[in-house]
């Protein structure tokens, strides 16, 4: 059969079909419909339920998607947080050692210039520091360094804006001391090491007799007129027996690796 025929008997099926509806009563019109609808009513359900699901699929990636950014935000809000506590804290800290140190300003018998260590070399860590104060601020060479826990050092090498100070730690630093509870004194010095391990702080010249205890407390005697009598230079760790005197090994009341702020004795306060 050809095209054209085709065609044709398409046509005129149509005709026949079209005519055969127009001849029909209503009633039977009716009974046509509800057939016709029956027969396409599973494919309709089953367009509108894959619509349905994919609606449903469609909203669901999109809730996805604002649950990632939210959760993104999250994160971002979390480090922030965490970040500011973190500042907090180290403000919390900051505050509360200036507290303590202008505590001791006022309650101190000498006068106290404050100073902060603006510079500090990692091969000479546990000998020297310098500070940003200098000659203009009234400092000058042998001055004390403390701060309100005890003894730092000496101001060295003074300029206009800035000092040196030599460290308790350091062997040219030599300090004249007593032990409380005790008639015992001694020069206390830091003794030469060619590592950067922490020196040792010995207390030199005592009695062989002394038998100190650890824990004593090691003051300034303010004997050579450089530290005022009464600062804390630390407590005893141990003591030894040598060939002619005893000595004494101390650990220092400053914890000299973390120094920040430190004050430099300039008179006696009046």
């Amino acid at each position: 059969m050809t095209n054209r025929r085709v065609v044709i008997v398409s046509v005129a099926a149509f005709i026949a079909i079209a005519g055969l509806v127009l001849t029909l009563s209503p009633h039977n019109m009716r009974r046509l419909q509800a057939g016709f609808l029956g027969i396409i009513s599973p494919f309709l359900k089953t367009g509108s339920t894959l619509e349905k699901k994919y609606r449903d699929f469609r909203e669901g990636l999109q809730t996805l998607e604002q649950l990632e950014r939210q959760n993104k935000t999250l994160l971002v809000a979390n480090k922030e947080l965490s970040a500011t506590n973190q500042t907090l804290r180290g403000l919390e800290a900051e505050n509360n050692r200036l507290r303590n140190a202008l505590g001791y300003k006022e309650r101190a018998v000498f006068t106290l210039v404050p100073a902060r260590i603006i510079a500090r070399d990692a091969s000479t860590w546990y000998n020297s520091v310098t500070i940003d104060r200098g000659s203009l601020d009234g400092l000058k060479e042998d001055m004390p360094v403390l701060t309100e826990e005890g003894l730092v050092g000496k101001t060295n090498v003074v300029s206009e804006h800035s000092a040196t100070v030599i460290l308790l730690t350091d062997e040219n630093c030599r300090v004249a001391a007593n032990v409380e509870n005790s008639r015992e004194q001694g020069i206390a010095q830091g003794e030469r090491t060619s590592s950067t391990a922490m020196p040792q702080v010995s207390l030199n010249f005592l009695s062989k007799t002394a038998n100190l205890k650890s824990g004593q407390k090691v003051h300034t005697s303010g004997v050579g007129g450089v530290f005022p009598a009464g600062v804390l230079v630390g407590a005893v760790r141990e003591f030894k027996m040598r060939e002619l005197d005893g000595q004494a090994s101390i650990l220092p009341a400053v914890d000299l690796t973390t120094l920040e702020d430190v004050f430099v004795v300039t008179s006696d306060r009046k």
